[in-house]
């Protein structure tokens, strides 16, 4: 029988419905407040990306900034390790300098 893992994000919401907390816990990872997620799932039926982007009211912009940053350099790095794209996964990461450099994350 194959292993199972359960992954969890609580929401804790204001009176106008806007994420104020959340947390996330696995079975082999603590529970962790964290200021902001994404999720992208492939609906192979559909043949679609589907997301859920949600952040805390208390994260700054420029935590934001840099969030965005980390993930475009890490999709870069899944891409090449799910495809072996190494090129395409190179200006994948070239792009993320250049939005990191003008959201002034990096220099």
């Amino acid at each position: 029988m194959a292993k199972k893992n359960q992954l969890n994000f609580t929401v804790e919401l204001d009176e106008n419905n806007l994420p104020v907390n959340i947390e996330w816990n696995a079975d082999e990872h603590a529970s962790e407040k964290i200021k902001a997620l994404m999720i992208s799932v492939f609906d192979a039926n559909e043949q679609v990306a589907k997301r859920v982007d949600l952040w805390t009211k208390d994260m700054y912009i420029e935590e934001m900034k840099l969030f965005y940053f980390q993930t475009i350099m890490t999709l870069a790095d899944g891409f090449e390790r799910a495809t072996g794209e190494a090129e395409t996964a190179k200006s994948m990461r070239e792009f993320g300098r250049e939005f990191g450099k003008k959201m002034q994350v990096i220099k």
